[in-house]
């Protein structure tokens, strides 16, 4: 096995528990945590920032979160419906 690729492909083939057992050693891999630990750092930075910078959207009552979720809601299933219809 010689690329990312074919390690992805022979990794799918896998039964779960193996696939599980995989995920839990990298999980477990120094760098791989320095890597995700990094990516978290930088994900919390672009949220201050977008606050700070008054990108952000207050939720105040049950209605509104309700209205929040079902707007996600819509929004995810029609991208989902769209990416169905190119891939037929």
């Amino acid at each position: 096995m010689s690329t990312v690729a074919e390690i992805k492909a022979a990794a799918r083939k896998l039964p779960v528990k193996h696939r599980t057992d995989l995920l839990e050693d990298f999980a477990q891999d120094p760098a791989i945590q320095k890597e995700q630990l990094a990516r978290l750092r930088a994900a919390v930075e672009e949220g201050m920032r977008d606050h700070a910078e008054g990108r952000y959207i207050e939720i105040n009552t049950a209605a509104e979160h309700r209205a929040f979720f079902d707007d996600i809601k819509r929004r995810g299933r029609a991208r989902l419906s769209a990416k169905l219809k190119k891939s037929a």
